[in-house]
């Protein structure tokens, strides 16, 4: 890894035709066999073009090396809207700023009170797909990930069986 433990960087989002998405400034907490941790502090502002988003929380993220969805957890808080939000990705990489990929539009969710899992915004990446001509194996893949990342979830497997505790303790 490139960039140090404690030190700023930023995820940076676009859309498949290169149009600017979410810029989320966060620290890079450090790196385990599950990739690179990146926390966000409660109150920092992620932007995109038109709007602007305040974590309400603190929340951590991982790059995991060969997967092109990215998670993000929250702490289990009475009250919590969001416990976790994973978007899936094409072009996921580590640049030496912090991250940068493309947001294809889906996203695995789990949100209270609904304790499952699931896919989001499919209309939306359905119709992005059609405008911004996601190649086809681009989409098949998308969408196999989603699927794949929800299941994960809903089992408590991989990346979901708790790891993130332990990186969302640096952020309390």
């Amino acid at each position: 890894m490139t960039l140090q433990p404690g030190s700023p960087a930023e995820l940076r989002w676009r859309k498949w035709d290169g149009s600017p998405h979410w810029v989320h400034p966060v620290i890079v907490l450090g790196e385990d066999e599950t990739g690179v941790w990146f926390g966000q502090q409660q109150g920092t502002v992620s932007r995109r073009p038109g709007a602007d988003f305040h974590a309400y929380r603190p929340n951590v993220k991982v790059l995991m090396p060969g997967e092109e969805w990215m998670p993000a957890f929250f702490p289990d808080r009475e009250g919590a809207r969001i416990g976790l939000y994973v978007d899936i990705a094409a072009e996921l990489r580590l640049e030496e700023f912090g991250v940068s990929a493309i947001d294809m539009d889906l996203d695995v969710i789990v949100r209270a009170p609904r304790p499952d899992p699931y896919i989001d915004d499919v209309d939306e990446f359905s119709e992005h797909r059609r405008q911004m001509r996601y190649p086809d194996d681009v989409a098949a893949r998308a969408l196999r990930d989603a699927r794949r990342v929800r299941d994960l979830a809903a089992r408590r497997e991989g990346v979901f069986d708790g790891r993130a505790e332990r990186w969302l303790a640096l952020m309390q």
